[in-house]
């Protein structure tokens, strides 16, 4: 395996996108060549080997043979000045120890993305593939869509062990959700398909304008949509099912037990909506 490190000397002063810093792309370089490499920095831009050390641990990989399995890239240091890592990414481990700005994760169809500290808006918005996680707070639109564009996640697993900000899952239509802490308001608006489980509380407006899809309530909430209602039996496998699933994921999703079913409320009735609330707690 090739593990190249970028370890940032200082702050640059301004916003840099780091889409080009792929695992898979950096594995087939030399460290010279991952030194010339240039990033957009608003109307400006900047080389790769004036912001960050380049570290290699490990030979070259050879592009046609580069995969998930041979790849990884850490950044040491980040930042919120740092965009759009992770943005498309299709394989391999990329490491990111700090906090990052908008956009990780960004249409992301393969590999894994580690971000150990917070990360900003449009968290995994888009993504498609692979597995996000973030242990601290992510800020609004996590799994998501753009301004005007009509899908938001669609696959994959992304995972948020702090806060999640406004409109998480905004128009989700597949792949798997989880937030350790409490989601900002409007969360799951929109939703068209796909689960998402929150441990904390959700905000104002939640499940507005929901579809279809499941959402997961570790606590009881200080009030339910007007527009879900009450009920639902016969569910018991599809819930030993994804019990299942969970059963590798963070607490407490991971500590649920098949034998005791939550509460069921369906909805929204406002838009014939046939998603599901479901409150464990």
């Amino acid at each position: 395996m090739s593990t190249t490190t970028l370890r940032v000397k200082a702050p640059p002063g301004f916003r840099v996108d780091a889409a080009a810093l792929r695992p898979a792309s950096l594995a087939g370089m030399s460290v010279a060549e991952i030194e010339r490499i240039v990033l957009p920095a608003g109307n400006d831009s900047c080389a790769v080997g004036d912001l960050f050390q380049v570290l290699r641990d490990g030979a070259v990989v050879s592009q046609a043979v580069t995969d998930e399995d041979t790849a990884a890239l850490v950044i040491d240091g980040a930042a919120p000045w740092l965009d759009r890592l992770g943005a498309q990414m299709d394989g391999g481990r990329l490491v990111v120890r700090g906090s990052v700005g908008d956009y990780s994760g960004f249409r992301m169809t393969g590999g894994e993305l580690q971000i150990d500290g917070n990360a900003g808006h449009f968290t995994g918005c888009e993504m498609r593939g692979g597995r996000l996680t973030v242990t601290g707070d992510s800020g609004d639109f996590a799994a998501g869509a753009l301004t005007g564009d009509m899908e938001g996640m669609s696959g994959g697993t992304l995972t948020i062990h702090g806060n999640a900000g406004a409109r998480l899952a905004d128009r989700m239509r597949r792949g798997l959700v989880l937030v350790g802490g409490n989601a900002g308001e409007f969360a799951v608006s929109r939703l068209v398909a796909g689960t998402v489980g929150v441990a904390g509380r959700p905000g104002p407006h939640y499940a507005y304008g929901m579809r279809r899809g499941t959402l997961l309530l570790a606590q009881q909430p200080t009030h339910l949509p007007a527009t879900f209602t009450g009920g639902g039996h016969g569910f018991d496998v599809f819930w030993s099912l994804l019990v299942r699933s969970l059963a590798d994921e963070i607490a407490p999703f991971s500590q649920w037990r098949a034998d005791r079913l939550p509460t069921r409320y369906s909805g929204d009735l406002a838009v014939d909506g046939r998603g599901e609330i479901l409150i464990a707690g």
